[in-house]
């Protein structure tokens, strides 16, 4: 006896006594088109009996009445395709079974079936319009929901503190105070408070003037801002970023900085400790120097006396690094007033000549502060030995400005100018010395005079 065929649901798979044949598939979109289809012809046979139905009661009833709703619901719970299909079942059908010419019509029938045809295109353009648009709401919909979710779990698992604030101005637009509209829960334990914050304003806490104008200045100009603060009741260090969401409104971020803020205390420390063994060592050097000088010749003696004065220089740049808040910089007019200080005690036993000093306060790196300190020691030792040797008196110029964009330090002195070779007697290992520290900081020097001599230095500023 012959078996009878195998449907499988995915496809057709058919199976018969000694026939193996392979097994069908549909593709997605085919299956999708089926389905559209099998809903248009539904709704259009139902629509048929329906009519013939009442054709059978009621002979009056005009022939593709029936058909308005079908086609409808085709068009917006099957989509385009399944509506366009019942609107062609429908007209083929209407026009077979219901709407042919006859007598009494004639010409009539033909007018119905154009009308039918009109109309129902544009039910079915509203309907597929419509079903596009509840499709795209719905999409919409769950974008926004996927996108809420997303935020919500952000805001609830991120490990910074964050808060939305609600701006309140007084009548000149200034904040005076502001309402915590949202806080995460790391916030929350940040600060040690709970979900009832939420509502509360600024200045139920200890205010703080400092914090609010910059909060304000967030508000009005829209640059966001940072802040620093230590919490003392659980012990860290927050970095706080501040910025503009609205006219009205503004988010507050806080980042645990303990580590960072550990790490550049410990940092200092060891700075402190090297910079102070290098003063130390410096000292110890330039004492050593200068017990040498005491037993050796007249010309050993300036010598080494130079060579005290040089390191000098060199610690008196750590001690002002040491002193400044910047440990990579160094405040170039504080140190040429300090430095000068002192060679007008080393290098002239009395007042016959002075230095004088007029030094803008600029900031430079270490090694920059180092090399003209040099530059500026050879120069003024030169200028008190060659420039006003015993018993003349005068007065050494020390210069330090910005101008154009560039550093300009000059030393200058109104004694004996420089010989036809450019020397003075001031030939040597110092003059070679500055040319070459001025190379060193990628600056330019230039020597003029007479009446005098006079030193420019210029760098990149």
């Amino acid at each position: 006896m012959t078996q009878p065929l195998v449907f499988a649901d995915r496809g057709a798979k058919v199976t018969t006594p000694g026939v193996k044949l392979k097994s069908l598939t549909l593709h997605p979109r085919a299956r999708g088109l089926a389905s559209e289809i099998a809903v248009a012809v539904a709704l259009v046979a139902v629509a048929t009996l329906v009519r013939w139905l009442l054709g059978r009661l009621t002979p009056g009833v005009l022939p593709y009445a029936l058909y308005f709703p079908a086609i409808l619901i085709a068009a917006l719970f099957g989509g385009w395709r399944a509506g366009l299909a019942a609107l062609a079942l429908s007209a083929v059908i209407g026009w077979w079974l219901f709407g042919r010419p006859t007598p009494e019509l004639g010409a009539a029938a033909v007018v119905n079936l154009a009308i039918f045809v009109i109309s129902m295109g544009a039910v079915f353009v509203s309907g597929a319009y419509t079903r596009a648009a509840v499709s795209r709401l719905r999409l919409s919909e769950q974008a926004a929901a996927q996108r809420n979710l997303l935020n919500e779990t952000l805001f609830e698992t991120m490990s910074e503190g964050f808060s939305l604030c609600g701006a309140i101005c007084d009548a000149e637009g200034r904040l005076v105070d502001y309402t915590i509209l949202e806080m995460n829960p790391a916030l929350r334990k940040i600060l040690g408070v709970g979900p009832e914050a939420i509502g509360t304003r600024f200045s139920d806490g200890p205010r703080r003037a400092d914090w609010l104008k910059l909060c304000d200045r967030v508000i009005r100009t829209g640059t966001p801002a940072r802040w620093e603060f230590h919490n003392p009741a659980i012990g860290r260090w927050h970095e706080i970023r501040i910025g503009r969401v609205t006219e009205t409104m503004m988010a507050q971020f806080f980042i645990d900085i303990t580590e960072r803020k550990l790490a550049e205390a410990r940092q200092g420390e060891l700075f402190d400790e090297l910079n102070h063994r290098v003063k130390n060592n410096l000292s110890m050097v330039s004492s050593f120097l200068h017990l040498q000088a005491r037993s050796a010749s007249p010309q050993a003696r300036e010598e080494l006396t130079k060579a005290v004065v040089r390191v000098q220089s060199i610690a008196q740049v750590h001690s002002a690094l040491y002193r400044g808040a910047r440990r990579e910089d160094v405040d170039l007019g504080g140190y040429l007033h300090e430095l000068c200080s002192g060679l007008a005690t080393s290098l002239v036993s009395d007042d016959r000549v002075v230095i004088d000093v007029e030094a803008e306060s600029l900031v430079a790196p270490v090694d920059t502060a180092v090399a003209l300190g040099m530059v500026v020691t050879e120069l003024v030792t030169n200028a008190a030995k060659y420039a006003y040797p015993p018993p003349t008196a005068g007065r050494i110029a020390v210069r330090l400005a910005r101008r154009d964009g560039e550093i300009v330090l000059s030393v200058s002195d109104t004694g004996a100018g420089l010989n036809a070779d450019g020397s003075g007697g001031r030939e040597g290992l110092g003059l070679r010395l500055v040319g070459s520290l001025v190379e060193q900081v990628h600056g330019e020097l230039a020597v003029s005079g007479p009446p005098g001599t006079t030193f420019d230095v210029r760098l990149p500023g």
